[in-house]
């Protein structure tokens, strides 16, 4: 739709144009109305409209001197003169400040309508123009770009810079974003245009970057670099929506801040580093400079080569006796050796499938029931190579774990008792009631007490207090307050604590910690 703004000191004449032409079928909206030039002035800033219907003579600032104005400051507005009788002298003076017409009132709806029709043609005329003029610059300044980052060129400084400045790409600062779509579908290049444009409006719209793409990846070279967690934040969030409205997910990262010209090239290569590396990055966030690489927190003195043999017993004993806080770790465990012993992807992915092949078949022998199920975790399995990084991987690789869990412990109570036990190991701090747990396993609550303590020794609430008492027990041993450690391992009450403590322990937890001098 054409924006329209008319300016004229009859409110009636005013009102009566908005509704006596079929605006809208003609392709345009009526944006607002003015009484004088002042007010009209400012509705052109506020609006910035295709087309102003004038009235010639207006108290204060007159049409003509209205246009000359309007004209200063947008000289390719449309512009329709009004006037309530035909002045020759003004119509020579509205001709050279390059009107579209002069319109006798009272308006005659048939001429006005024709002068409409021939400024939207000249509008979406010089709209198409602009459009191809703008592809043209675009598609010069992203040739600049793509020539300026390829390592195999050199250009001369002198050169660079006049290319830069005549693209309009001469700035103070530069950083590179770049931004990798991760749809696996079939219609790559669609969705890589879809982005692409979707990115344009983000950025180039709100001269915030320029847009180019690169050796199958999407770039964004920025003026103003983002050097703050907050400012990464709500770049990765910027460019998320895009790619949403895109249809794709994406990896982005971002490239280090530099200053001159020759330098903006290593900026990219850095974001590309870590697009070619996003496996081992966290998922979810924007990559940089200082992003920490999976297992980059190890300590040296943690790091082992990774043993198959030796984390597939381990991890088939873990899951036999149904101990999930083991299975998670020693699968960690596996991928910082795999990790520390610079296995790629591929690798990687395809030793954590021998690895939960291996724990899957050995627990078979052992657990007939599992065999129904083949093909359900023969699939499971083969999801590992689905996987986008290597926290995914992991986390993929436990919940097929702990399925197995599930359903090997189903096999007999003791299982069931070792799984409630462990569940009360990790979960000690936690609301844990013995008629949750009983729905959870498909018994009568007074059913599994019974079944606990003969497998314990202990009433299930006796049970859950030890544990808790002996976990205070080390809590307090680290030098943590009496309260702290009371809310730490589950008592909301300081006092039902201490009774709990002396109870078990036969002193008060004031009195333990002075025994151990703390």
């Amino acid at each position: 739709m054409m924006k329209v703004l008319i300016v004229d000191d009859e409110p009636k004449l005013r009102e009566g144009l908005k509704s006596i032409v079929p605006w809208t079928e003609l392709g345009y909206q009526v944006v607002d109305t003015a009484a004088n030039g002042n007010e009209a002035l400012e509705k052109h800033g506020k609006y910035k409209p295709d087309l102003m219907l004038i009235d010639i003579r207006m108290p204060g600032m007159d049409g003509l001197q209205l246009i000359e104005a309007i004209r200063n400051l947008d000289p390719e507005i449309h512009l329709l003169i009004l006037s309530g009788y035909a002045d020759f002298d003004y119509a020579k003076r509205a001709i050279s400040h390059r009107v579209d017409g002069y319109l006798l009132k009272p308006v005659d709806e048939d001429e006005l309508g024709k002068y409409l029709l021939q400024i939207k043609e000249a509008i979406e005329q010089e709209q198409e123009r602009k459009a191809l003029n703008r592809a043209a610059s675009d598609m010069s300044r992203e040739q600049f770009i793509q020539t300026w980052f390829n390592p195999e060129s050199k250009p001369d400084p002198a050169a660079l810079r006049h290319m830069a400045e005549r693209s309009g790409l001469l700035w103070n600062h530069y950083q590179v974003l770049l931004v990798h779509h991760d749809g696996s579908d079939k219609s790559g290049e669609e969705t890589d245009d879809r982005l692409k444009n979707q990115l344009i409006e983000a950025f180039e719209e709100n001269g915030r970057g320029t847009v180019f793409s690169m050796h199958g990846q999407l770039g964004i070279l920025m003026p103003t670099p983002v050097l703050t967690a907050s400012g990464r934040k709500e770049l990765l969030q910027m460019v998320e929506e895009a790619a949403s409205r895109a249809g794709t997910a994406i990896t982005a990262s971002l490239g280090r801040q530099v200053h001159h010209l020759e330098d903006v090239a290593d900026s990219y290569r850095c974001a590309k580093e870590r697009i070619r590396e996003r496996f081992f990055y966290a998922p979810g966030e924007m990559l940089f400079p200082e992003s920490e690489r999976f297992a980059g927190g190890n300590k040296d003195d943690e790091r082992q080569p990774y043993d198959p043999e030796q984390l597939m017993e381990q991890l088939y004993y873990a899951v036999d006796v149904g101990n999930v806080e083991v299975q998670q770790k020693l699968l960690h465990t596996a991928a910082y050796a795999m990790v520390n012993d610079e296995y790629t992807e591929e690798r990687m992915k395809r030793a954590f499938v021998e690895l939960l092949t291996g724990v899957h078949n050995k627990l078979m022998q052992h657990h007939t029931e599992l065999q129904s199920r083949t093909k359900e975790y023969s699939d499971r399995i083969s999801a590992i190579f689905r996987q986008r990084t290597a926290h995914d991987l992991c986390r993929h690789a436990s919940q097929f774990l702990e399925e197995l869990i599930w359903q090997a412990g189903k096999g007999g109570r003791d299982q069931e008792m070792k799984r409630i036990m462990d569940l009360i190991q990790r979960n000690y701090k936690e609301n844990i009631k013995l008629e949750t747990l009983a729905s959870i396993f498909n018994y009568n609550s007074a059913y599994l007490g019974k079944m606990f303590k003969n497998t314990t020794g202990e009433y299930f609430n006796t049970y859950l207090d030890k544990v808790r008492i002996d976990k205070a027990k080390d809590f307090l041993k680290q030098g943590m307050k009496v309260y702290q450690v009371a809310e730490k391992v589950g008592y909301t009450n300081v006092d039902y604590f201490h009774s709990k403590f002396k109870k078990y322990v036969g002193t008060s937890p004031s009195n333990f910690r002075k025994e151990l001098d703390l």
